[in-house]
């Protein structure tokens, strides 16, 4: 019996599906966030994002790119996406918080 064969389809679209419900639902959270003004979320809600954008960036590279089976690329870009996000969202919390004062 050959080890190596693929999954069915089915279960390829279940992870699909499941993962695209997750990135919906971590969007909507994200408009959520959108909608409410308050003091404290001038500072961390850049960071919240940032979370947001880091969990949906992990999700698209696994389950739609694949890159579980080339754990470099995904290590390398991971880290990439890692970086460039806190950089922005550090930026927009000092914009964010220097507009207040």
């Amino acid at each position: 019996m050959n080890t190596n064969n693929p999954p069915p389809k089915s279960i390829q679209m279940n992870d699909l599906l499941k993962a695209w419900v997750v990135l919906v639902a971590l969007t909507l959270l994200g408009y959520g966030l959108s909608l409410f003004s308050s003091e404290l979320l001038v500072y961390v809600g850049p960071l919240i994002i940032a979370a947001l954008i880091l969990f949906k960036a992990r999700i698209i590279l696994t389950r739609y790119l694949g890159l579980t089976r080339c754990p470099a690329w995904l290590s390398m870009l991971s880290s990439m996406i890692f970086a460039l996000t806190m950089i922005c969202a550090v930026l927009l919390t000092f914009v964010s918080a220097g507009g207040t004062q």
